[in-house]
């Protein structure tokens, strides 16, 4: 605890009353950063929000990450908001759309309150669908008047988007 004594040139006064007090501190970090949908523009983020002292209740959340390099922030402004899309629009600062097989690198979220931003969370990252790569090798073999077989070396494909036709 801590009490206080006032002092003059005639003396010290006695103890006032003792007081506790504990100090505010940033919340913990995030621990639980996860990329979920994940389509050809756009990156679906979420996290669970840390443990929160009510003192100093989270006041809303940092991303950050990095598209072709250039580093983003973006702000949400709802402290019970735990999810975020990427490419998204409306509090991204990637305007549009992110394009086909973006690679985005160095996601991590932090929860801030009035006495500072938490540590940084996990790191994920994540590379939106794309196409695959064109059919290679195309050859005829031994045609006829009716069928014209074809043989290709098959494409690249992205597993989470496997080629169907």
């Amino acid at each position: 605890g801590v009490d206080v004594r006032a002092i003059n040139h005639v003396g010290t006064s006695d103890i006032s009353n003792v007081v506790t007090a504990a100090t505010l501190n940033v919340p913990p970090p995030v621990t639980t950063l996860a990329y979920g949908t994940v389509t050809t523009s756009t990156i679906a983020l979420t996290w669970a929000a840390p443990t929160q002292d009510p003192r100093a209740p989270i006041s809303h959340y940092e991303v950050r990450y990095t598209v072709s390099g250039v580093p983003h922030t973006a702000v949400v402004t709802s402290s019970t908001k735990t999810n975020f899309t990427i490419g998204g629009g409306a509090g991204s600062p990637v305007s549009g759309p992110l394009g086909l097989g973006a690679v985005v690198t160095n996601i991590e979220v932090r929860a801030v309150n009035r006495v500072g931003s938490a540590a940084r969370s996990n790191n994920v990252a994540a590379t939106t669908l794309n196409v695959p790569s064109p059919v290679m090798d195309l050859a005829v073999q031994a045609a006829t008047s009716t069928t014209l077989p074809l043989t290709w070396t098959v494409p690249i494909s992205d597993e989470r988007a496997p080629i169907t036709g």
